[in-house]
């Protein structure tokens, strides 16, 4: 039997989003009975040490990952899956910050294909490219995309993100991503 896994979850170092703090959110995940939970604050990593540390000391394996935004604006979501992946992860983030502007970092996309080993990348929330173009009927684009990150991180290393938060559009937008992963299958 699977367990639920918390892959995309925001801390108080989501300024402006994320309210938790991080010791919370494990006490939660735990008492839920999550053998897993990743971190995935928005742009930056400031709070990945302490979740490792609060999340082994109660037994969770944490995993350490970022929601990032992309020039233009679009969200993904990456997880590292390895030391080498970690390794990415902070480049990549860096790359983000020392981009434009501080307060509003965006990576450019044509990095992530260099530093694609190591990572799992996550189609991101509604606010991702692939989840936009589905949700405005341009299937074709969004199905081009996905191949995008596929040939970047390997068939292994990409899932398509689905959440739902109960705000509108949630229910359709999920069942397109999941008509769009059965195209792909």
């Amino acid at each position: 039997m699977y367990k639920y896994v918390e892959l995309h979850c925001h801390s108080n170092y989501s300024f402006q989003e994320g309210a938790s703090r991080i010791e919370e959110l494990v006490v939660r995940a735990m008492e839920l009975g999550y053998p897993a939970m990743a971190l995935t604050d928005h742009n930056n990593l400031c709070g990945a040490l302490e979740f490792a540390r609060t999340a082994h000391s109660i037994g969770i394996q944490p995993i350490t990952g970022c929601e990032v935004t992309l020039q233009g604006g679009n969200h993904i979501t990456l997880l590292a899956a390895t030391n080498k992946g970690y390794s990415n992860l902070c480049r990549l983030i860096s790359a983000a910050h020392m981009s434009g502007d501080r307060r509003k970092p965006e990576l450019d996309p044509s990095l992530l294909p260099n530093h694609a080993q190591g990572l799992i990348l996550l189609t991101g929330c509604s606010k991702g490219e692939v989840p936009s173009l589905v949700t405005s009927g341009h299937l074709p684009e969004a199905r081009s995309k996905l191949r995008e990150y596929l040939d970047w991180f390997g068939s292994g290393n990409v899932f398509l993100e689905m959440q739902h938060n109960f705000v509108y559009g949630d229910t359709e937008r999920n069942h397109r991503l999941v008509a769009l992963g059965n195209l792909q299958a």
